[in-house]
């Protein structure tokens, strides 16, 4: 049969699986989050994201600097060239700034909302199914 057929909510055929389409957009407050800690580089920034859950997004080092690019030209973060480090070529040092700051506070108070209203979904499956999803 030809037709539209059903599409989940992330837009494409569903397949009982979940596809996070704004997962890209979760790796600029990480970005941020990280650098809030303290000036880094592109591999460095890669490890944070590791350490976060994130590695796999985006899937190359490329894309991580084309991130930063972009939260550079909103004036998120600075960078400059680290010539001075011991061992290797120059390296790409970035720093949040405080437009950055207050963007990733506004990213958390975000995240902090859609947590609420994830916590009352689930509550109300388990209440509805009689299960817990804490596994």
């Amino acid at each position: 049969m030809h037709g539209r057929g059903f599409h989940g909510p992330w837009g494409g055929p569903f397949a009982g699986g979940i596809r996070p389409r704004r997962i890209r957009r979760f790796i600029e407050p990480a970005l941020l989050l990280l650098l809030h800690q303290g000036p880094n580089h592109g591999y460095g920034l890669a490890e944070g994201l590791r350490r976060l859950g994130l590695g796999d997004y985006p899937a190359d080092l490329s894309g991580i600097y084309r991130i930063l690019r972009d939260l550079e030209e909103m004036g998120m973060v600075t960078s400059q060239w680290d010539t001075e480090h011991a061992g290797g070529p120059p390296r790409r040092v970035y720093r949040i700034t405080p437009a950055g700051e207050d963007y990733l506070r506004s990213w958390v108070e975000e995240l902090r909302a859609t947590e609420a209203v994830l916590r009352r979904f689930l509550d109300a499956y388990e209440t509805h199914l009689g299960e817990s999803t804490d596994q």
